[in-house]
């Protein structure tokens, strides 16, 4: 499974984390297509987003993998700053939530 970054650039003026940390799920996975509040992993926030990625104009994702499921939480909760937030800690959540959704079987 692919996974990516994105850095918060939406939410000027409000304080947030660096961004938001998503995986690629691939066609014939038992999650894909599956929303997010009906996928169980520990997650900074729980997972806030879910969405097929032929419907996402996001560079991050390759052409080869538009018939994937993205999945992603994102780091804009309560006391969410870029100091806890930064984008290391977001990419570590993000291997993270990976190696959880590689582990569903």
């Amino acid at each position: 499974m692919n996974y990516f970054v994105k850095e918060n650039t939406w939410l000027p003026g409000l304080e947030h984390g660096w961004g938001n940390g998503y995986v690629i799920i691939p066609k014939g996975h038992k999650l894909h297509e599956k929303h997010y509040d009906n996928i169980e992993v520990v997650v900074h926030g729980g997972l806030t987003f879910s969405d097929s990625a032929e419907h996402l104009d996001w560079p991050e994702i390759p052409k080869s993998l538009k018939d994937g499921w993205v999945v992603g939480f994102d780091t804009a909760h309560w006391e969410d700053n870029s100091i806890n937030w930064n984008k290391n800690a977001v990419i570590s959540e993000t291997k993270s939530l990976r190696n959880q959704l590689i582990a569903i079987k």
